[in-house]
């Protein structure tokens, strides 16, 4: 399954180079460093996020995460508010910080085996990015002792098959040629939120998925052909796609099937990609493997610019 780890968000231009050009090739590419600049192509013009390096956790107790580079400084915590909902609001904040009455406080280390991606060092410190999705952004320092440098290995298509194999509901399509050429839909189902489709894009070992890029998914049995629509109002995803049966992997299955993404034709494709192209994400989901090691993928946040 996914590991979602830490994520990397960036307040500055500078760590997001001018019309998403000359990026940071992040993975395997020949024998380019993690920090060298490369032009990327792809069909969503995203550019590769520039870190120093990537490093993972090897304190089999843990990383404590400090405010500044300094162990007499705040560390990191989480706040979860206590409430009967489906959605309790959770916040990444410092030990210095009150917790409001209503939230439980828990200290929040960088687990043994966490990526993390590098931004600068001070002394025996790295300046490392620790947000979380919904989280608001901060920096982070951990020290030297407690991980060591980790090169990001390239993400497969036989890889991404295994992945499937052992993660119910997870299935990719890359499109290998083409307008869309290294184009990536990734669709997921689950039994809660029922089934939606990302789109991102392959690019120089990893995977990148613009953010509010989210397609709504549902089977219409009585339909004859795929329908894909935007919502009426503002929402945090881009569209609807309702598809027939005859578009789903088990159409006499009504709950084991989902939409069989090699069903979308380029014409629809077309439509998806144009559609998440006209909506502004502000963020960048990067997902990298560390090693390549079968369902240990690690996503990272960068903000868009």
């Amino acid at each position: 399954m996914k590991k979602v780890a830490f994520y990397v968000l960036g307040l500055c231009a500078s760590l997001i180079l001018c019309n998403c050009k000359g990026q940071n090739a992040g993975g395997n590419s020949g024998d380019r460093a993690v920090g060298d600049s490369v032009q990327v192509e792809n069909p969503l013009n995203v550019g590769m996020p520039q870190v120093e390096k990537f490093v993972i956790v090897t304190n089999e107790e843990n990383a404590e995460v400090f405010k500044y580079a300094d162990e007499e400084s705040p560390w990191r915590n989480r706040w979860w508010e206590e409430c009967e909902c489906d959605n309790p609001d959770v916040a990444v904040k410092w030990s210095n910080e009150n917790v409001p009455d209503n939230y439980t406080c828990e200290k929040y280390d960088a687990m043994f085996g966490t990526a993390l991606a590098v931004l600068g060092e001070e002394g025996d410190f790295y300046k490392v990015g620790i947000m979380q999705e919904d989280s608001e952004y901060e920096y982070g320092f951990v020290k030297k002792s407690d991980v060591e440098d980790a090169k990001p290995a390239p993400i497969t298509e036989g890889m991404l098959a295994e992945m499937e194999e052992m993660e119910w509901g997870g299935h990719y399509r890359i499109l290998k040629d083409g307008k869309y050429k290294g184009l990536v839909l990734y669709s997921q189902v689950d039994e809660l939120e029922g089934e939606s489709l990302e789109v991102g894009v392959m690019m120089n070992g990893m995977m990148a998925f613009p953010t509010l890029n989210t397609f709504i998914l549902e089977c219409n049995p009585n339909a004859q052909e795929a329908t894909i629509t935007e919502p009426d109002q503002e929402a945090f995803f881009t569209g609807f796609i309702y598809y027939p049966k005859s578009m789903s992997n088990n159409p006499d299955d009504e709950w084991m099937s989902w939409l069989d993404l090699n069903a979308l034709t380029d014409e629809q494709i077309e439509k998806i990609v144009q559609m998440v192209q006209q909506k502004k994400s502000e963020y960048v989901k990067y997902e990298y493997v560390f090693p390549a090691s079968v369902g240990d993928i690690h996503t990272f946040w960068l903000k868009s610019k």
